[in-house]
């Protein structure tokens, strides 16, 4: 070997390592975040929906500075495991039911009142709007260390069960239905009569199975994503509380991006979750169809009005417990503009 061909080949070498260095420099660059939930990894689902629109958005609006990278079907815990990550652990969005999260920030419960909302136009309204995402997003800061950056929908949770028809609250009695460990979605079934069992999500499919429980309340999207079809029967079609699904970030590590990082990942959130939400209205109607066509026998109550009007009367007793009766009162009127 040359002189010459020894010092092109060192200034190759230079040139390559150089080149090792910049990749690495640029990956080390690139912002990585986890998105986490419970839902299953199907197009059948409201948090993978959003998550593929996510991702895609994330990169495109940060010039693939921010890298989403999702973990679904509980890969990371339970929603409340996930919520309770998104406090601590940078980098880190989690997906879930309102519910879950108002155990640890009560000002987001007052959407999780019972009857609340008559449509999901009312819900949008409030979600999207300046009561949600500014008034009780910067309580649910000071009470979690969380912000909440978007929400999900599916629609409102339907009752479902293995035995027999329920029209009306008499039909009711006597039956064993699951609902989440909630406070107030405990007390809405305790005003109708009965005395519900509080489990946790990844035990109602096999409770079901097992008959421990008769039945239980889900949106249409997520029964027939779980395939509820193949353990219940009927389908009792109430509107007492519309499925909200909260995106939130720990707000010390928000507070921390790059201005530039954070308005990205602000209008990729927005902008996944306004595609999930007509996503969820259209495939709505989807579901319901899917699950009749498995066999599901859907009844609509004789009188919901009588519904209503027994969980609405639980809502003084919780006032303290999602915000207080301004916040509470604020939301109405809202809803009323």
């Amino acid at each position: 070997m040359t002189k010459l061909q020894k010092v092109l080949g060192i200034g190759f070498l230079l040139m390559a390592f150089v080149a090792v260095i910049s990749l690495g420099g640029i990956a080390e660059a690139k912002t990585v975040i986890k998105y986490a939930h419970c839902g299953p990894n199907s197009i059948k689902s409201q948090m993978h929906v959003f998550g593929l629109k996510f991702a895609e958005l994330a990169a495109e609006y940060s010039n693939n500075e921010i890298e989403i990278r999702e973990f679904p079907a509980a890969q990371l815990g339970s929603e409340q495991t996930l919520f309770q990550k998104a406090r601590i652990e940078d980098g880190f969005i989690a997906g879930g039911a309102i519910n879950n999260l108002a155990v640890f920030a009560q000002s987001a419960g007052v959407l999780t009142l019972p009857y609340l909302f008559a449509s999901s136009d009312e819900v949008l309204k409030l979600i999207n709007g300046p009561f949600f995402m500014d008034i009780v997003n910067e309580k649910v800061v000071k009470e979690a260390g969380v912000r909440i950056l978007g929400c999900l929908i599916t629609g409102f949770r339907v009752l479902t069960n293995s035995k027999k028809p329920i029209c009306s609250l008499e039909d009711l009695k006597g039956m064993k239905i699951r609902v989440p460990k909630n406070p107030l979605m405990v007390a809405a079934f305790q005003s109708w009569g009965i005395n519900p069992h509080p489990l946790a999500w990844s035990e109602l499919f096999t409770a079901l199975q097992q008959k421990v429980v008769d039945g239980q309340e889900n949106p249409y999207i997520t029964n027939n994503s779980n395939k509820f079809y193949e353990v219940q029967k009927y389908v009792t079609e109430i509107s007492y509380f519309h499925w909200i699904g909260p995106l939130v970030i720990s707000e010390k590590y928000y507070q921390k991006m790059a201005p530039d990082q954070r308005k990205a990942l602000n209008k990729a959130v927005m902008e996944a979750a306004k595609y999930e939400q007509q996503w969820a209205i259209d495939y709505t109607a989807k579901a319901k169809a899917a699950l009749i066509k498995e066999g599901m026998v859907v009844c609509k109550p004789d009188d919901e009005e009588q519904w209503k009007e027994k969980a609405r009367s639980t809502w003084p007793s919780f006032y303290d417990k999602v915000g207080g009766k301004d916040l509470v009162d604020l939301a109405l009127e809202y809803l009323k503009k």
